[in-house]
C-alpha cells in the first residue's frame, strides 16, 4: 500500500475515529452503529486513513478484527490525540469568563499544599472545574508545553524559552530509612556514609533522579541503586518494610517519618530542589485559573522554610 498523503499533510479525523472504534469493538458492524454510519462508509474511512498512513492498520480476516503491528503503534497515540482534542473543545466552549482550570502539580506538592487552596477556590469560584494532572516533572513539561495546562507547581530546571519560571522556595533533601536503622538517629548523613547501602530510586521521569545523580556525579560520590520505583509512596513502602534506603525532597517526607520509618538530612553534598510556578509566555489566563494561581504565589511565597 503506497500512501497518497504524508500524514503530516492530512489529518484525517473521520478515518481516526472510525479506527479507534474498530480497534474498541473488534467488529465493523459494531463500530458502525456506535458511529451511525453504514458499514461501506465506515470501510471507506478506514480505507482512506490507511492510504494517507501507508500502511494496512487492520487484519481483516481475523475474527475478531485484530490491529496490524502499524495500527498497534498508532492506537494509543490517535486515542491521546482524539481525547485531548475532545477536553480543548469542551474547554473552549465554556462560557467567556471560563471557570475551568487544569493545573500540573507533582504528587507530593499537591498533597502538601493544594488542599485549602482548592476548598477556598471551589467557595469563591462556585461552579468552576478544577483539573489536577498530578505526574512526573516530564509529564508536566510536555503538557504545558503542548498548551494543555493553565500553570503548574513543580521543581524548576532547565526551561524551553517559551516557558516562563517563578522560583517560590528550596527544599533540602532528606535520607529515608527504617526508625531501628543504625543511622536513624542521626542529625546528617553524608552520602559516602551509604556505599554500601542498598538504595531505593525513583524512575527515570523523576525530577528528584535528576537531581540527585547531577550532584553526586559532581561530588564523584557512587551509589548503589537496588531497586527502582515510580512512585515516591511506593519507595517510603519499601523502606519501611526493610528493602533498602531512599532520598526525598521535603515536601515529600512531610507525613511520612513516623513510627516505621525516618528522615535525616543529607550533607557532602547536601541537595535541594528549587519549587516553582511554570507557565507558557503566550497563555492568557482566564479570571478563575489567574486567581487560582495568585494565591499559590501568595501562600508559598510566604511559606516558611522546609
Amino acid at each position: 500500500m503506497h500512501a497518497v498523503h504524508h500524514a503530516w499533510m492530512h489529518l484525517d479525523l473521520p478515518g481516526l475515529e472510525a479506527f479507534i472504534a474498530v480497534a474498541d469493538l473488534g467488529s465493523f458492524q459494531r463500530a458502525a452503529a456506535r458511529l451511525g454510519i453504514s458499514q461501506p462508509a465506515l470501510t471507506r474511512r478506514l480505507q482512506r486513513l490507511e492510504q494517507i498512513v501507508g500502511r494496512e492498520l487492520l487484519l481483516r480476516r481475523s475474527r475478531p478484527i485484530r490491529l496490524s503491528p502499524a495500527g498497534a503503534a498508532l492506537l494509543p497515540e490517535a486515542q491521546g490525540a482524539m481525547a485531548r482534542l475532545a477536553d480543548a473543545m469542551r474547554r473552549v466552549g465554556d462560557k467567556p469568563e471560563s471557570q475551568h482550570v487544569t493545573v500540573g502539580c507533582l504528587p507530593t506538592l499537591a498533597v502538601r499544599y493544594l488542599g485549602p487552596l482548592l476548598a477556598r477556590h471551589r467557595r469563591h469560584w462556585q461552579g468552576g472545574e478544577v483539573v489536577v494532572y498530578d505526574l512526573s516533572g516530564a509529564e508536566i513539561r510536555s503538557m504545558l508545553e503542548e498548551g494543555r495546562l493553565d500553570f503548574a507547581l513543580a521543581a524548576l530546571g532547565p526551561e524551553h524559552w517559551e516557558v516562563e519560571s517563578i522560583p517560590l522556595l528550596e527544599e533540602p533533601f532528606f535520607l529515608v530509612c527504617p526508625r531501628d536503622h543504625r543511622l536513624a538517629r542521626r542529625e546528617t548523613v553524608a552520602w559516602d556514609e551509604l556505599a554500601k547501602e542498598p538504595l531505593i530510586s525513583i524512575g527515570p521521569l523523576s525530577e528528584n533522579r535528576r537531581i540527585i545523580e547531577a550532584a553526586l556525579k559532581g561530588a564523584r560520590v557512587t551509589a548503589r541503586w537496588r531497586v527502582e520505583v515510580r512512585h515516591l509512596s511506593t519507595a517510603v513502602a519499601l523502606v519501611a518494610a526493610g528493602a533498602g534506603l531512599t532520598a526525598l525532597p521535603a515536601s515529600a517526607v512531610a507525613g511520612q517519618a513516623g513510627h516505621a520509618v525516618a528522615a535525616v538530612k543529607l550533607v557532602d553534598p547536601a541537595l535541594t530542589r528549587r519549587i516553582g510556578l511554570l507557565r507558557r509566555r503566550d497563555r492568557v489566563l482566564a479570571p478563575a485559573a489567574r486567581d487560582l494561581m495568585e494565591q499559590i504565589l501568595h501562600m508559598l511565597k510566604d511559606a516558611p522554610p522546609c
